[in-house]
């Protein structure tokens, strides 16, 4: 007996007509075109994903820029914060970094924005009633003619 009785001849596979194309050139991200493989369902992004991608991408943007700008501007405040910590080296650093950048934005003129806001913040806080209806009393017509405005 022969072995070739009991195995049967292995056929080379037919060549294929067109070679498989690489994941990347189909435009698919290759562990989409894995998972999908595994049996999970992945849709193309619709117009309102995109908008809101877009959309949280700008807001991120936003809140980064606004809070920069906050720290780089409005330095008495992290001074305020520093001096409320427990005194460690890095509270007094932060105080001590603080102070020269308070008085870097002051030499540049950058500290009258905040300056102005705050004063005009502890004015408003110092009003009391009687202040409050002294500004905003409404004058009279006199008795004599009703038809003169307020």
């Amino acid at each position: 007996m022969m072995s070739d009785d009991i195995i049967p001849p292995v056929e080379p596979p037919a060549p294929e007509a067109e070679p498989a194309t690489p994941p990347a050139a189909r435009g698919r991200p290759p562990l989409i075109e894995l998972a999908e493989a595994a049996g999970f369902a992945f849709s193309e992004p619709t117009d309102e994903d995109l908008l809101a991608d877009h959309a949280r991408r700008w807001t991120s943007r936003a809140i980064l820029v606004a809070t920069l700008l906050l720290a780089a501007l409005n330095s008495p405040s992290i001074q305020t914060w520093a001096t409320t910590l427990p005194p460690t080296w890095g509270s007094q650093t932060i105080d001590d970094l603080a102070e020269v950048w308070t008085g870097r934005l002051e030499q540049l003129g950058l500290d009258q924005p905040r300056t102005e806001v705050h004063d005009h913040y502890q004015a408003f806080q110092q009003l009391n009633w009687r202040d409050v209806t002294r500004a905003l009393r409404v004058r009279r017509p006199p008795a004599g003619n009703p038809t003169a405005h307020r």
